[in-house]
C-alpha cells in the first residue's frame, strides 16, 4: 500500500516538475541566460529551443530510467518494497530538484531587481535531497541482500 502511495507521488511529481517546466518555458527570452560568474554577469547564453530540448530529454531519461527500473523490480521481485520505495523517493526527489532548476533559471531570465541569494538554497536543499533519495535506494537494496 505504501508502495502505491509512493509510486503515485512519483507520478504527481512528474507532472508537476514538467508543468512547472512548460510555464517556465513560456517565459523564456530567445537567448535563454544559464550561468553568470560570481560578480554577476552573463556569462552562457543557450537558445531557447536548445535549452527546452536539452532540458527535456534529461528530465525524460532520468525519469524514464527510474520508472523502468521500478517496473524490472516489480516484475522479478515485487516483495523488495523498500527498493521500489527508494526508487520512487528518488523520482520525486529528482522532479523537486528538476522544477527548482527550470524555475530558477526563470527567474534568472526574468529581468527583475531579484536578490538570487535568497532562493539559491533552495537548488542545494532539493538536490540534497536527492542525493539522499538515491543513498537511500542504494543502502536500503544492500541491506535487504543480506
Amino acid at each position: 500500500m505504501i508502495s502505491r502511495l509512493f509510486s503515485a507521488l512519483a507520478w504527481v511529481s512528474l507532472i508537476l516538475a514538467f508543468a512547472v517546466f512548460i510555464v517556465s518555458y513560456a517565459n523564456f527570452p530567445e537567448e535563454v541566460l544559464v550561468y553568470i560568474n560570481s560578480a554577476g554577469s552573463p556569462e552562457m547564453y543557450l537558445s531557447r529551443n536548445g535549452f527546452f530540448y536539452s532540458a527535456l530529454a534529461f528530465g525524460v531519461i532520468i525519469n524514464g530510467i527510474g520508472l523502468l527500473a521500478r517496473g524490472v523490480v516489480l516484475q522479478t521481485a515485487p516483495s523488495m518494497t523498500q527498493t521500489l520505495n527508494g526508487i520512487s523517493f528518488s523520482l520525486i526527489f529528482f522532479n523537486m530538484f528538476f522544477a527548482t532548476a527550470v524555475y530558477f533559471v526563470n527567474i534568472l531570465n526574468s529581468r527583475e531587481n531579484f536578490d538570487y541569494a535568497s532562493f539559491g538554497y533552495l537548488i542545494y536543499v532539493t538536490g540534497g535531497l536527492l542525493i539522499v533519495a538515491i543513498i537511500y535506494s542504494v543502502v536500503a537494496r544492500m541491506i535487504l541482500k543480506k
